[in-house]
């Protein structure tokens, strides 16, 4: 491997174009082309980021050190075990895959060939939630989390439901905060006249082994962005923005009043507080890229494993059983 490190995008729509945008300025890095399976479309990015259009995954894997893979994501377990069966190190947006048994096929192939498989969770490069995963560090003064993760419809993914699309966002970065066994999950959603599948908008309740409880929103049809998680702890509330960046930590503690002629009864009042974090903005893509670049190069370990990735597919597989938008043949097939 020479010093820079080469690098090719595996699919050339609007993902794709912001992987390419992004590694064309990361410091350490090589963008030396693209491939995508509609011809024009990946000459066209090309040209757009001054790099090669590539005939073939064939010619990808003789040319570069890792790749992104932004293709369709029924697509994501052939993809990638090809360039992990090379030895070439792949960034693989979410969801990892769509099925269970090629999940463990990425898993496997990147432990069996010594490469990084890094999976495009991108909220947790989000400043705001890596901060508020070093206030929770404490993993056991956790009680409870809320997320909700609204907007309206939007053409850009239409071939799954508001659980796999949005919503496994907030039970992947919830699982990283909680650190436990999920133990149950219960769903529901909205049914409209326009939306009679209720697959637009979903609403779960998750159980964790250590008795924490997560209560996850999902919505394509609601007239605001909203991207927002709440924390109640032992000590005090946790309210964190996605889109803003922003966390604010509410405390209240009982304080004495200094008045002997009051009686004991109101000796005591609530005292509280609301303290607004500075953190420091940044762009989540650009952390992710340049943490699976240190991950390439042994400097850091991935933050969100195959195995990760896989947990986090599983609540939502359970969701989408408990709606019955999976069968029980479905759901079986799934997790085999």
């Amino acid at each position: 491997m020479s010093n820079l490190i080469k690098v090719a995008v595996i699919g050339a729509g609007m993902m794709g174009k912001n992987h390419l945008k992004t590694y064309k300025s990361l410091p350490g890095v090589e963008l030396v082309g693209v491939y995508d399976i509609f011809e024009d479309a990946a000459k066209a990015a090309a040209e757009m980021f001054g790099i090669k259009a590539f005939a073939s995954l064939e010619e990808v894997a003789q040319n570069v050190d890792a790749v992104s893979v932004v293709t369709t994501s029924v697509t994501h377990a052939d993809v990638g075990e090809f360039f992990l069966k090379k030895g070439i190190h792949c960034l693989i947006e979410k969801p990892l895959a769509t099925t269970e048994i090629e999940c463990q096929r990425l898993i496997k192939a990147a432990k069996e060939n010594n490469v990084t498989l890094l999976v495009g969770h991108i909220e947790r490069f989000n400043p705001a939630v890596e901060q508020l995963s070093k206030i929770l560090a404490d993993t056991s003064k956790i009680r409870s989390l809320t997320a909700q993760r609204m907007s309206a419809a939007s053409g850009r993914i239409t071939d799954v439901d508001v659980a796999m699309d949005l919503m496994i966002h907030d039970v992947e970065v919830v699982q990283s905060l909680v650190k436990s066994k999920v133990v149950n999950v219960e769903a529901m959603s909205v049914k409209t006249k326009d939306k009679p599948e209720g697959k637009d908008y979903i609403s779960a309740l998750i159980q964790f082994e250590n008795g924490v409880t997560a209560n996850l929103t999902a919505s394509r049809i609601t007239q605001s962005r909203v991207r927002t998680l709440s924390v109640t702890t032992d000590e005090n509330y946790i309210d964190m923005d996605f889109i803003n960046q922003s966390i604010n930590v509410c405390t209240q503690s009982r304080s004495p009043y200094m008045n002997a002629e009051l009686p004991d009864w109101m000796k005591y009042g609530l005292k509280g507080c609301e303290e607004h974090l500075f953190i420091p903005s940044s762009q989540p893509l650009a952390s992710e890229q340049t943490h699976f670049v240190n991950c390439i190069l042994g400097k850091e370990t991935p933050r969100i494993t195959g195995e990760n990735a896989l947990e986090a597919l599983k609540v939502i597989w359970e969701v989408q059983r408990k709606l019955g938008f999976l069968s029980s043949s479905e759901a079986l097939k799934k997790a085999a």
